[in-house]
């Protein structure tokens, strides 16, 4: 079996002005060089897309989304973002770190699937016992400055290399940060010094899964 990192990204949920975020902002605090924001980049007044260095960037008048494309990029994602919430003006309400892995186990997945997480002592499980019912999970739990919620189910996936669907079994891990007092920007923060963390959390528990 396989198991693979395939979503990076981080989540500022708040109140945003786009139109504030052109390509000199991101010039002019050091977040990106120009020759390394894509002629793919949307700037306008009611949304900025940036593609640069191996990242993207969106930003909505609701959320910031900054997702990691290459696993091996040279910067930081929490660098990036750490720039971003230090250089602009905003209200913040909730700060989340997305993480997620497949498990690609073939034409083992349901059987897998049922092995980890089917109990027979659950009764309605007496409503969900037949060769069609796809088992998974849903774990929440206090972790440091977060809150991780764990959500695990079969899926199938388009593979980029090969373009061939994929069995697999997704571990979606979600770090998410309330952000309710005036020093949300160090509560966001926080969260980011901690994404070593987080990552290492992740790591332990879909291991348990690899044989």
């Amino acid at each position: 079996m396989e198991i693979s990192l395939t979503v990076k990204n981080i989540v500022l949920i708040g109140e945003f002005q786009p139109s504030k975020f052109d390509k000199y902002y991101f010039l002019k605090n050091n977040i990106f060089d120009e020759n390394e924001i894509s002629d793919e980049s949307i700037f306008n007044s009611d949304f900025t897309i940036v593609v640069a260095r191996g990242f993207n960037l969106t930003i909505l008048t609701n959320q910031i989304v900054l997702t990691e494309n290459e696993p091996k990029v040279q910067s930081s994602i929490t660098d990036l973002m750490s720039k971003i919430v230090s250089s602009s003006n905003f209200v913040g309400s909730g700060f989340g770190i997305n993480i997620h892995w497949y498990l690609f186990s073939g034409e083992k997945t349901s059987e897998l699937a049922k092995k980890y997480f089917y109990n027979d002592k659950s009764e309605i499980n007496t409503f969900f016992n037949d060769g069609s019912v796809s088992y998974g999970s849903y774990l929440s739990k206090d972790f440091k400055n977060s809150r991780l919620k764990l959500d695990i189910k079969p899926a199938t996936v388009v593979r980029i290399d090969s373009k061939s669907e994929q069995k697999i079994i997704s571990f979606a891990f979600n770090f998410h940060t309330d952000l309710v007092n005036e020093n949300f920007r160090e509560e966001i923060l926080k969260s980011l010094s901690e994404i070593n963390d987080y990552m290492e959390e992740t790591r332990k528990i879909v291991s348990i899964y690899e044989y």
